[in-house]
């Protein structure tokens, strides 16, 4: 399936300021979403405390679903962003262990001056007990299509597997938080996934011998179990997508609200476009 080239997300007027006055999209751990059922596996690991994810959706028509379960009595707003909504930070590699590789630069010529881009600065991939993999971050599977089915085979996996040839263990890391049941087919979602291990804090790279938290980094991330403190990340939105964004107010919106979500452009982002509902007039 093609990428679309724009995507939408209802949110309430207190999403929407946060927002503009941030330039930032919040991920929020797959444990704390509404769907108390999605990330199950057949693992005892509990693979929702290891993933984030921000919910769009790519259907132009309005939604009155998605109005009423994510915008209070559907007088918030929907936003649309072209796809490519975030921004590019370049990576210093001087700042990165030797031993943890985010780029594959084997083929670059010798001698050449490498620069690495990340959808995260390193300070934010690399937490106190987590590190964000990267290869979450690929043109494949940013965003990633949800597939809605009631088969059990593919909402209840095993993901952890064990190769006796190979004596090495595989995590099908890219096969969570990729389906839904189909009763939640409404919401026609694509989503931005961000996926962590447990990891040794960044804070002491400097306070160790190479070798020490090259162990201490080896034991934190073959530990599986625990999950990862952090509940929400943030990402920062393109400065060219930001300045595109269109606001659609919600079909119940009332003036005071109104008069709101305009005081927050004109401050924000004045060249943001706002919109009336095109189901305004029509529910009661």
């Amino acid at each position: 399936m093609s990428t679309p080239d724009f995507l939408y997300h209802y949110t309430s007027i207190d999403g929407l300021a946060h927002i503009l006055k941030t330039r930032q999209i919040r991920f929020s751990r797959l444990d704390l979403l509404d769907d108390v059922s999605e990330g199950q596996s057949r693992d005892e690991v509990d693979w929702r405390k290891y993933y984030f994810v921000s919910c769009w959706t790519a259907n132009e028509e309005e939604s009155i679903p998605l109005w009423n379960m994510y915008t209070p009595e559907m007088k918030g707003v929907r936003l649309k962003l072209p796809t490519q909504l975030f921004k590019l930070h370049e990576i210093n590699l001087s700042d990165i262990p030797e031993f943890i590789q985010i780029a594959d630069t084997t083929q670059a010529p010798k001698g050449a001056n490498i620069r690495v881009f990340s959808y995260m600065p390193y300070e934010v991939l690399h937490g106190e007990d987590y590190f964000v993999m990267p290869n979450f971050f690929n043109d494949e599977n940013w965003p990633l299509k949800v597939e809605y089915t009631n088969d059990e085979a593919l909402l209840n996996q095993d993901l952890i597997e064990y190769n006796d040839h190979l004596q090495m263990t595989h995590i099908k890391s890219f096969e969570i938080a990729k389906y839904k049941k189909k009763v939640w087919s409404f919401q026609d979602e694509w989503r931005f996934r961000i996926f962590c291990f447990n990891a040794a804090p960044r804070s002491l790279k400097d306070e160790m011998t190479e070798n020490d938290y090259y162990n201490l980094m080896v034991k934190e991330l073959s530990t599986l179990g625990k999950g990862v403190s952090q509940e929400h990340f943030s990402m920062d939105i393109d400065d060219k997508a930001f300045s595109s964004i269109e606001i659609s107010l919600g079909p119940k919106l009332e003036l005071a609200q109104e008069i709101i979500v305009d005081a927050l452009v004109k401050v924000y982002c004045p060249t943001a476009v706002v919109k009336q509902s095109a189901l305004s007039g029509h529910i009661r």
